[in-house]
């Protein structure tokens, strides 16, 4: 299957595969991350639960911490 992750295209390990997954897979850390899917925002409690499907089109935006 393949997807868009910050517009690259991606191809996943597996058929089937959930955004939870993704992030471990890409070692995307939970905390501080936005994670949107076909611009719409998977909420963290649903990220386990959302499916990819092929040609989807993901947005990861990571908070930058310092001064």
């Amino acid at each position: 299957m393949k997807i868009f992750i910050n517009n690259q295209h991606v191809e996943l390990p597996a058929g089937e595969m959930t955004v939870g997954e993704l992030m471990e897979w890409r070692n995307i850390p939970s905390g501080g991350t936005a994670i949107t899917l076909n611009d719409r925002i998977v909420r963290k409690s649903d990220r386990e639960s959302t499916r990819l499907s092929d040609g989807d089109r993901i947005v990861v935006i990571s908070a930058a911490f310092g001064g």
